[in-house]
């Protein structure tokens, strides 16, 4: 059962009591991202992620590293636009220990000069890495396109320039002015009851050591979304694809609508774009669609890599499947199959206490709120077939097109001739 308590300085906590589970996942969701960064400081907030295991005034980065694996513990984190998280997963009488790790590192990580000249090196590594990867190249510059004067177009890893120019006095006013309580989030999910999280949640969370104690964080608004084509020139062997559209936000009331449409288009081994793209036609190893939904914006795409020479029928076959969709909707059949995909990974995702959490975590972090999973189930359930061909009509026009590609020569396209059918 999700339960939400609130701290006397503001934090909130959020947990789904698992008594069947033998573990238990941990997380500190910090409401801040790559989308709230000052211009100059892009990426600083996955720079703070990384920094924040290096040391803290009662633990050194080879304790942090050792202390929850000598009892088989896990410890990691993320960063996206909106959130950062950091987390363990441990067995359930190891949860105190956790938790006196992530609230020591969250409130009292020191940035050691030190370590921020040696791990400087692993992130400019780690962005090189990303250039070099197409994949995840070609998505970058989607959304780049897509976005070009939001906080969400910016990556969320910055750049190797604003990354080098941050010195350690940088990352520390960042985390001290950004990290503040209200803006916290404690997820906890697994064989830990609700009682016990709060009386530890009080100990190690509700006294007087966080410094950024009442963050006046930014709203966003909604996206002014772009469109057109993008390339960047690498000499490999295929050429990849990313094609797609705005979507919507999270909390949108066709949300669940664009989650069938996805699965349908491009969702899994069943979908079209899998049937005819990989199966049928065999122009790819890898197709799919995807959604990506912040608070205030998103989009709506597809990937695809091929060789040179077949690129055009490639791309000639994603903007039929698009347009087919939303000129003639999706049958019953399909629709029935995906909503059945959906609940059963909702339901199926209940058995690991890591996905319980981060959909505790994330929800409350940027919405305020968590929806059960009988919701869901119960929202996904009540959309029709006409009400996924009117969102994909709404949201499949060529005026909204982005195109982006990655390989060794630039296809000659008509964006606007894609979407035809």
């Amino acid at each position: 059962m999700i339960r939400k308590d609130v701290l006397s300085n503001g934090l909130r906590v959020v947990t789904d009591y698992m008594p069947d589970a033998y573990s238990v996942t941990t997380s500190l969701w910090a409401g801040t991202g790559s989308a709230y960064e000052e211009a100059h400081l892009g990426g600083i907030s996955h720079v703070v992620e990384h920094m924040l295991f290096k040391g803290t005034n009662k633990r050194n980065y080879q304790q942090i590293a050792h202390i929850l694996e000598d009892v088989g513990g896990q410890m990691n984190a993320f960063t996206s636009r909106e959130y950062t998280c950091y987390y363990t997963r441990s067995l359930g009488e190891n949860f105190e220990l956790c938790l006196d790790i992530l609230s020591d590192m969250y409130l009292d990580s020191q940035f050691p000069a030190e370590e921020w000249a040696k791990e400087k090196g692993v992130i400019l590594e780690e962005i090189n890495m990303y250039e070099d990867t197409p994949d995840d190249l070609v998505g970058e510059m989607f959304n780049r396109k897509l976005l070009p004067t939001h906080p969400y177009g910016l990556p969320v890893i910055g750049t190797a320039e604003s990354v080098s120019s941050f010195t350690r006095e940088h990352i520390d006013a960042y985390c001290r002015s950004h990290y503040a309580p209200q803006h916290t989030v404690l997820a906890v999910a697994g064989n830990v009851p609700h009682e016990d999280v709060m009386r530890q949640a009080e100990k190690y969370l509700a006294g007087g050591k966080f410094t950024a104690e009442a963050w006046d964080k930014p709203k966003l608004t909604a996206p002014e979304y772009g469109a057109g084509l993008t390339y960047v020139h690498k000499d490999i062997e295929q050429i990849h694809i990313t094609l797609g559209v705005p979507g919507l936000a999270g909390d949108d009331e066709d949300i669940y609508a664009l989650n069938l449409l996805n699965s349908i288009l491009g969702g899994g081994v069943s979908s079209r774009l899998f049937q005819e793209v990989r199966e049928k036609r065999g122009l790819t190893y890898s197709v799919y669609s995807s959604v990506a939904a912040q608070a205030f914006g998103g989009s709506f795409s597809a990937y695809a890599s091929t060789s040179p020479k077949r690129v055009d029928e490639l791309l000639k076959v994603l903007g039929y499947e698009m347009a087919k969709i939303a000129a003639d909707g999706v049958t019953e059949e399909e629709l029935a199959r995906a909503q059945a995909q959906f609940k059963a990974g909702l339901l199926m995702g209940l058995e690991s206490s890591a996905n319980v959490m981060v959909r505790l975590g994330r929800t409350e972090t940027v919405y305020g709120r968590v929806q059960t999973v009988d919701e869901q189930v119960a929202e996904i359930m009540q959309v029709d077939c006409a009400a996924v061909q009117r969102l994909a009509g709404e949201l499949l026009q060529p005026n909204k097109l982005v195109l982006s590609m990655v390989g060794p020569n630039e296809p000659q396209v008509d964006l606007q001739g894609l979407l035809s059918c």
